[in-house]
């Protein structure tokens, strides 16, 4: 019997890309996810994995890293109660690692902002620094900015028109595909 020669680096904590279909065809292929391994390679990938099945998508990334070592947990109690889904275990392993529980590191927000207007992201930005909040990273999005923040008391800033706050989501990348394809 040969051995098992491969070598992979054991990491604590991970992020998932999600690949969405925007309306159209192929309907039966809705999303798409991914483990980010290696950005640039996994993102390929899954543009890759896109494109071969046509139309629109968009590509997210979760907003927090995820611990592997509680979503093997998830995973392996998952299979002993449920055994017939030992064929499925790379989706299960997605699965698991999305589980609320399995959040690594660092807790982190994502407000959707769905506007360009620069007067309403100043007053934005001024909020959150007044609620005790960081924005650590801000992302174009299709409609507007998804900001990544420390937590922090949302309450005035969801307020806002054009701003709803997700505790742990996904935040825009880009997108693929075009949505007038066969």
């Amino acid at each position: 019997m040969g051995s098992n020669r491969e070598q992979r680096d054991r990491l604590k904590g991970v992020h998932v890309f999600l690949a969405l279909f925007r309306a159209g065809t192929n309907q039966d292929h809705r999303c798409m996810r991914g483990v980010i391994r290696d950005y640039e390679t996994d993102l390929k990938f899954i543009e890759m994995r896109c494109l071969a099945r046509g139309g629109e998508w968009r590509i997210h990334q979760t907003v927090n890293e995820r611990d592997t070592a509680k979503a093997m947990k998830h995973l392996m109690k998952k299979l002993i109660d449920h055994p017939e889904l030992c064929t499925d275990i790379d989706m299960e392993w997605r699965t698991s690692l999305l589980q609320p529980d399995c959040i690594y590191g660092a807790r982190k927000f994502m407000l959707d902002v769905d506007t360009e207007d620069t007067d309403k992201i100043i007053e934005l930005e001024e909020l959150i620094d007044a609620s005790g909040g960081v924005v650590e990273e801000r992302h174009k999005s299709p409609k507007g900015w998804h900001f990544i923040t420390s937590p922090f008391d949302t309450r005035k800033v969801c307020a806002m028109p054009d701003v709803s706050l997700q505790r742990d989501g996904y935040f825009y990348i880009k997108t693929v595909g075009n949505q007038h394809e066969g």
